[in-house]
């Protein structure tokens, strides 16, 4: 895959958002109650960001000027995000908790 500079930075903004939440839901005891509100966060975040380099850039090719596509995309995003804090904390006192950990690579490409 070759991806753009634009695109770089896009996913760099979008590694670091997703993995401060992460080490936001380890280190921080309350912050485990709080995964609806992270998702939303993330899910805001990934809004914002995908706006900014997307759209207003013009590069567009993503979602193809459907507004629609890119509302499902942050449904799903949402949704995706979700599991994936909930698999943490349920997954934190386990042996596979560095798997999961690791599987949030996948979750910020998607």
């Amino acid at each position: 895959m070759v991806y753009s500079s634009t695109e770089m930075i896009y996913l760099g903004m979008k590694f670091f958002l997703f993995f401060s939440l992460v080490g936001a839901l380890v280190k921080a005891e309350p912050m485990r109650n709080q995964i609806f509100a992270l998702s939303l966060l993330y899910t805001a975040g990934c809004a914002f960001l995908s706006y900014v380099f997307m759209i207003l850039l013009g590069d567009t090719g993503l979602w193809h000027n459907n507004w629609r596509s890119w509302q499902i995309w942050l449904g799903l995003t949402f949704v995706l995000s979700w599991l994936y804090f909930k698999c943490l904390v349920w997954f934190e006192e386990s042996s596979l908790f560095w798997v999961v950990l690791m599987l949030g690579v996948a979750v910020v490409f998607f």
